[in-house]
């Protein structure tokens, strides 16, 4: 028997029951619905995290800090880590804490010394929202994102902080020459929050820097670099790769995204005993049409293949429609409205990652798993005896 004469049995099969084969399927769709909407989310939120970290964290760079444990970092050990091979430049900064007077009250912010011109290489996320970059005098400075939102600083205005550095607690006075756009943390440093000003005035109260940031001339040097660092001064320097931390938080999504999909592939249990129970109540009901069937010259393969067939269609559209409702709720659940309940998510423009072959398997994992559920139905309904079935009330 030709094999669309079966789909056409099931698809008939599937009209007569309408309602347990609603149900049915709607059970097989909650499986693929479920894990097509957290793969696509997770993908898509980690491809945009992942192309933000990579846009203002340049992967040829190499941050260095102190421990404690040896040389602080002056001048010449700066000239000394600059003429590694591999390094194109290296870029001291001091990180000096402040307060600054706000409408709201006294707010703790960073002061970020830095040659600013080395720091958007290192940094080329950097951009200026309003006003310009300052020339190199100590009294200018960038403001971050945060003293104009939160705070209602401009450019062009003056602004007081009260520094706290090494004994020193004074006030300076600096004039915002411009304000950054949105950025986030650079070098454990809030840069929203902070005031980017010329290296000098970090020099002016000490000749040892709280860091120095390397920049490799390619990626493929990078560890080579680390490894001289390591040799000529062990365990002096903490070291922070960027381009080890972009792996590490891509790595990181890919295992909450494998165990996401984990806990949603257990809903494809509710599918299995769906159709297994509905497979049984048919055979149970079907049992004088089978006896028919077979009467009228179907083998017991024919019975079996009839039943898996329907198992297969409700398989089918099950999977569709679980694929279609999973990449609707991806939609949206990755908006701007609802971020996935967390806040720093929600200025994000997440588009989700529809991966065509993860789609056509989480269909063929419906189907699958729908005809394994029907091989016990099907076959019993194989092994009716004709002349029982025809007298089964």
């Amino acid at each position: 028997m030709r094999i669309s004469k079966f789909i056409s049995f099931a698809v008939k099969s599937v009209k007569e029951r309408k309602t347990r084969a609603l149900l049915t399927i709607l059970g097989i769709a909650v499986g693929p619905a479920a894990i097509v909407a957290i793969n696509s989310m997770v993908e898509g939120y980690s491809h945009t995290i992942l192309s933000e970290i990579s846009g203002f964290l340049s992967p040829y760079d190499i941050v260095i800090t102190p421990t404690g444990a040896g040389p602080s970092i002056s001048q010449y050990v700066v000239e000394q880590l600059s003429s590694i091979p591999g390094v194109k430049m290296g870029i001291p900064f001091y990180t000096i804490p402040a307060l600054v007077q706000t409408p709201q009250g006294k707010t703790g912010v960073t002061i970020f010394s830095v040659n600013l011109n080395q720091l958007r290489v290192a940094a080329p996320g950097l951009s200026l929202m309003q006003g310009n970059y300052p020339p190199p005098v100590d009294y200018e400075a960038i403001a971050g994102y945060d003293f104009l939102t939160d705070y209602g600083f401009t450019a062009g205005e003056p602004i007081q902080v009260t520094l706290f550095y090494d004994g020193l607690n004074g006030t300076r006075s600096f004039l915002i020459s411009g304000v950054l756009n949105e950025f986030g943390s650079f070098l454990g440093v809030d840069v929203d929050k902070s005031l980017v000003v010329p290296l000098s005035f970090g020099e002016q109260f000490t000749p040892y820097f709280n860091g120095v940031i390397l920049v490799a001339y390619s990626t493929s040097q990078v560890n080579a670099i680390v490894n001289s660092i390591k040799a000529k001064y062990g365990g002096a320097f903490n070291i922070v790769v960027a381009e080890e931390f972009i792996k590490l938080i891509g790595n990181t999504l890919a295992s909450l995204n494998g165990l996401l999909i984990s806990a949603g592939a257990t809903s494809f249990v509710v599918s299995f005993m769906g159709v297994t129970t509905t497979m049984f109540t048919s055979v149970v009901e079907r049992t004088r049409e089978i006896g028919l069937l077979r009467a009228l010259g179907f083998t017991r393969k024919d019975v079996m293949v009839m039943f898996l067939t329907e198992a297969f269609v409700m398989g089918l559209i099950g999977g569709g429609i679980g694929l279609l409702a999973g990449m609707l709720m991806a939609t949206v659940l990755t908006s701007e409205h609802f971020g996935l309940g967390f806040s720093f998510l929600k200025g994000l423009q997440v588009t989700p990652v529809f991966s065509p072959t993860f789609l056509v398997e989480a269909i063929g994992i419906a189907v699958v798993l729908s005809l394994v559920a029907a091989l016990a139905p099907s076959y019993r309904a194989s092994k009716e005896e004709p002349s029982v079935a025809l007298r089964h009330e």
